[in-house]
């Protein structure tokens, strides 16, 4: 096979002209010029379906070119098996939870992670510790779990899941998370859903620095279909079997060849020109944050700022010294078409990757720099996110309060009692509260503040007042 195997067999099933006595539904039919039933509609959307059992391979998966696309991404990123995903990193979080968990497992788990970690421990029924990151002390942000904090850790606890990079773009110390996990004989999981790019950065991805489990996202910052992931393992400590067994517990049966074929031409690409145009694109963001630290008041959230390492393709900012409201500053940018990846009242986080050439690079910060002149006001207090802060009380397991019998009250009256769902501001979809916890009258206003400035999702009311606790 060629260096992207499960491209060729998708260009090839294009040049076929399948007309196939099973799915999909559409039959093909949109793929040319023939006009079938919806053509107007529904060609641009699905002219380029085409479904890897019967379409790239046969029924029987005889070809294997996506177990050869999987070894060579796992190759690429120094792991020894990979699986491709279309269900996101948050598939890939499920999986490896699984993988490692179970009704009687005991799982350590950064606090800043994504809601998916909570579906992963509703799934393989393992019980959380949950464990802080540190903060930063001005800007209240989270610049990953210490090390050290492993070492407290109750016997019990078999594996540690940790996000790195976090959502804001600090960098956690894998290396040093990877020496005391081990040290105790613990699986590391690590969810580099936002740092794809790091594992074409020589000594940079999770596997480099000792992970054993890794999921990451392909559509992120780098070139995949949107939902395209992959989650690998490596070493003797989870076996492919397992992880395996897990990615098919969650995956769908008729998966799309589109969206895979672009994780493996996105791996060719990065394989062939990875190494030169991520010193370009990581020179071109460093330019943006040397212009937008002349502003005045404007902090730019980096390795020079936080004295901590951060995802060089991240621009954060923190705004309160300026006296901009980032939600204002994001939704200028996204009428314009420039939508940020995250902003609340104190800070805004965008991500840049290696599509964004450096001309446009440097218009965007121009562009910052002229918005945060034109809003600026009077410096004020920072209000640190309360997503990063949370310390939850946990009474039983995420699974255990998922199939819990449950009642409906007002939220302002839940003071108190043990939630049934999660409270989750998205983004970044850290929850505030989750299933299995006490819900306090801090967390209560934490839920309220975050309604007020942006969407709080995955709770059964999304207005906000009422929650569903155990009965």
């Amino acid at each position: 096979m060629g260096d992207h195997p499960l491209l060729d067999a998708w260009l090839a099933a294009r040049e076929k002209g399948l007309r196939p006595l099973q799915i999909p539904g559409h039959k093909y039919r949109y793929t040319g010029d023939d006009p079938a039933l919806g053509s107007d509609r529904l060609g641009p959307l699905v002219r380029d379906d085409v479904s890897l059992q019967g379409g790239a391979d046969d029924n029987h998966y005889s070809l294997g070119v996506l177990a050869a696309s999987e070894a060579l991404w796992a190759t690429s990123v120094h792991a020894d098996h990979a699986r491709f995903l279309v269900g996101g990193s948050s598939q890939g979080n499920i999986a490896a939870l699984t993988a490692v968990g179970g009704p009687d497992v005991t799982v350590a788990v950064d606090r800043t992670s994504h809601r998916s970690a909570l579906a992963g421990l509703v799934v393989s029924g393992s019980t959380p510790v949950w464990v802080q990151p540190r903060l930063h002390p001005v800007f209240g942000l989270p610049l990953g779990v210490d090390p050290h904090e492993l070492d407290a850790l109750s016997a019990e606890v078999s594996a540690v899941f940790v996000t790195t990079p976090s959502y804001v773009g600090t960098l956690g110390d894998v290396a040093g998370l990877a020496r005391h996990a081990h040290a105790a004989d613990r699986v590391l999981v690590v969810d580099q859903a936002w740092g794809a790019h790091l594992f074409f950065m020589s000594g940079s991805g999770a596997f480099d620095q000792g992970a054993d489990i890794a999921t990451t996202s392909v559509h992120k910052a780098l070139m995949g279909y949107t939902q395209t992931a992959v989650v690998a393992v490596r070493g003797p400590r989870v076996s492919a079997d397992r992880l395996d067994r897990a990615v098919d517990l969650t995956a769908t049966t008729s998966p799309s060849a589109t969206l895979m074929a672009s994780i493996d031409a996105t791996r060719a690409v990065m394989d062939a020109h990875g190494d030169v145009e991520i010193e370009r694109a990581v020179g071109s963001v460093a330019a943006m944050r040397a212009r937008l630290r002349r502003v005045a008041g404007l902090v730019v959230v980096d390795d020079q700022e936080l004295g901590t390492p951060t995802d060089p393709l991240k621009l954060t900012l923190w705004l309160p010294r300026t006296g901009v409201d980032g939600v204002t500053l994001a939704d200028l940018l996204w009428e314009q078409g420039n939508g940020v990846e995250a902003a609340d009242a104190d800070s805004m986080v965008m991500t840049m990757s290696i599509l964004d050439e450096h001309e446009f690079c440097l218009e965007v910060a121009e562009m910052l720099a002229a918005l945060v002149e034109r809003l600026r006001g009077d410096p004020r207090s920072p209000v640190p996110a309360a997503h990063w802060q949370v310390v939850p009380e946990v009474v039983v397991s995420p699974r255990d309060a998922f199939f819990a019998s449950r009642r409906r009250i007002a939220l302002r009256e839940a003071v108190g009692e043990v939630s049934a769902e999660q409270f989750c501001p998205y983004p970044p979809g850290v929850p505030l509260l989750a299933p299995g916890e006490r819900v306090t009258a801090q967390i209560v206003e934490d839920i309220e503040q975050a309604g007020r400035v942006g969407r709080v999702a995955y709770c059964s009311d999304p207005t906000l007042e009422t929650i569903e606790v155990l009965a």
